[in-house]
């Protein structure tokens, strides 16, 4: 047992080293014309943008070996109240979901704002209606990325086909949290830098 434990700590080591090279190795001929970006911008003055062209993030996903993608899959665990949700069950949910009429799942009220999680047309929408609040969330995910997702044999996620259903959807932005004097913002561009 105690042989595993160092075997995957090395292929771990061996991929990050792996990955960074590869990062910082990357040119525009490797770049498709996608990029993926997340921006954080905290009040207190301390920015991070992440920049990376999603061949080189679908390529990552791609050279993990089967057994590490096969175990990441497995310990893929939602809790919700207590409940939890292995891939199988997540993916049979999904599917009730995506083929689905559109509907709003869940409204939550307050006195200045209301949150709504909705499915509508291609779509996962979760959204603050209202800028009155503290927190303002803006989530519009394309569908055809949680599909590709889910597209992976029995007990399995493709992350792969995930992020080239991601490359397909254009252009747009994905999820904006705001909350007070600090701000999350991911987003898929033709741009290798964050504007």
């Amino acid at each position: 047992m105690r042989y595993t434990t160092i075997t995957r700590s090395r292929s771990f080591k061996s991929l990050f080293v792996l990955l960074t090279i590869l990062v910082l190795a990357a040119s525009p001929s490797l770049a498709s014309d996608r990029w993926f970006h997340v921006r954080v911008e905290e009040g207190d003055g301390a920015n991070v943008s992440v920049n990376l062209p999603l061949s080189l993030v679908e390529m990552a996903f791609e050279m993990i070996p089967e057994e590490i993608s096969e175990e990441v899959s497995q310990d893929v665990h939602v809790e919700l109240n207590d409940a939890g949700f292995n891939v199988e069950q997540l993916r049979r949910l999904w599917e009730e979901v995506r083929y689905g009429q559109d509907a709003t799942f869940l409204t939550v009220e307050e006195d200045d704002h209301t949150i709504q999680v909705r499915k509508e047309g291609d779509f996962f929408i979760a959204e603050t209606i209202g800028n009155s609040s503290d927190t303002q969330i803006d989530v519009r995910f394309p569908l055809q990325v949680v599909d590709a997702l889910f597209s992976g044999g029995e007990g399995r996620l493709d992350f792969a086909a995930a992020i080239r259903a991601l490359a397909d959807y254009g252009e747009g932005d994905m999820v904006t949290v705001r909350e007070n004097d600090s701000t999350v913002r991911v987003w898929v561009d033709s741009q290798n830098e964050s504007n």
